[in-house]
């Protein structure tokens, strides 16, 4: 069947993809514009399951995030290189000719529903989806890729931090720091540039952050978290080992502790409480505000707003107007820094500036 028959099936009806068996439509427009690509460049797509009714009219088993990419672009809805399907009327009209053309590979069945379950159930569970590093090294072998992967595999902290390497879940683990230290946001670019080029140098770039964290501590499931850390502060490397068990301590206790989960900035937290462990600083056991100490804050500073301020109160920092609820409570002297979590010692500033207070006091 060619695209222009299949679309024209889709739209009149012949062909109905949303049956109650599929789900719901997950390609991005991205993807979906790649679908276009693949048929304009003769990339084969994947074979089109359909599904005989009695009525005469099929029913999509697989293939119906594929048959909607090719139907929002026919009706306008998507763009390819930037065009919509009729404005390539105009510049190409060949391309349109090619889409139109090409050929589908359709594959139809048809018998009792029990049948109709059971082709969908193999069609959508006997084949296994590729990972992130499959995908990758089945793009840009090489080099490159090969050195990632001994390294891995062989290097003891890179097991220890990263876990066992299986479908090469730990080397994209490996690749998303490096590119992070780099400075690079497309890791599949990276790779592709340094392709056929030796890991060493890359190697060499992350090694002691690696050996840091699996010298200091005892859990990773925050390792995005420890390696930040481990780059900013390499240079304690020694102090951090003299204070690992109590740094590990305290991490397990913050890790179950009820404020864990109202905590959104659990990197600055993290850093907070390693900090206090190397420094020796004793810190209020009590980490947050609770809503009633907010309230009574609240409350004051309404009572010596301006009049002209309405329901609104003045960020402490920044010093603009803001409702109650766009306001956090705020340690005056850091936590981390042996403030206590009292009301003589906080105050009420907006997000953003809460944001960025971190430790600068």
């Amino acid at each position: 069947m060619t695209v222009k028959e299949l679309y024209n099936e889709v739209r009149d009806g012949h062909i109905i993809s949303d049956i109650e068996l599929q789900r719901e439509i997950i390609y991005s427009v991205e993807k979906q514009e790649l679908v276009i690509d693949s048929i304009v460049k003769d990339y084969p797509l994947p074979a089109f399951y359909l599904w005989k009714n009695d009525d005469g009219n099929l029913e999509v088993l697989d293939g119906k995030q594929r048959i909607e990419a090719i139907r929002r672009f026919y009706e306008n809805d998507i763009k390819y290189q930037g065009l919509l399907w009729k404005e390539w009327n105009k510049k190409d009209p060949q391309l349109q000719e090619k889409i139109n053309d090409t050929l589908l590979c359709i594959i139809i069945s048809e018998g009792t529903e029990e049948k109709k379950r059971e082709i969908f159930n193999r069609i959508n569970t006997l084949g296994v989806p590729l990972s992130d590093y499959e995908v990758l090294n089945g793009l840009y072998a090489g080099e490159y890729l090969r050195g990632l992967s001994k390294f891995v595999e062989q290097d003891a902290a890179a097991k220890k931090i990263l876990g066992e390497p299986k479908r090469g879940k730990s080397k994209i683990k490996l690749l998303d720091f490096i590119c992070s230290l780099r400075g690079v946001k497309d890791k599949k670019e990276y790779v592709k540039l340094h392709k056929d080029e030796p890991f060493q140098s890359d190697q060499l770039l992350v090694t002691k952050h690696i050996r840091f964290v699996a010298s200091i501590f005892d859990e990773f499931s925050s390792l995005t978290i420890l390696l930040r850390l481990a780059v900013k502060y390499a240079k304690d490397v020694t102090i951090w080992k003299e204070h690992k068990d109590e740094i590990n301590r305290r991490l397990k206790k913050f890790r179950k502790s009820q404020d864990y989960k109202l905590i959104t900035d659990k990197e600055k937290e993290t850093e907070d409480i390693i900090q206090t462990v190397v420094q020796g600083i004793s810190v209020d056991p009590k980490r947050l505000f609770t809503q009633d100490q907010k309230d009574e804050l609240v409350q004051r500073s309404l009572a010596y707003s301006s009049k002209h301020d309405g329901e609104k109160i003045r960020c402490e920092d920044c010093k603009q107007l803001f409702y109650a609820d766009e306001l956090t409570v705020d340690h005056i002297k850091p936590w981390s820094k042996g403030g206590r979590t009292e009301l003589s010692n906080a105050q009420l500033l907006c997000r953003a500036c809460n944001s960025k207070q971190g430790n600068r006091k």
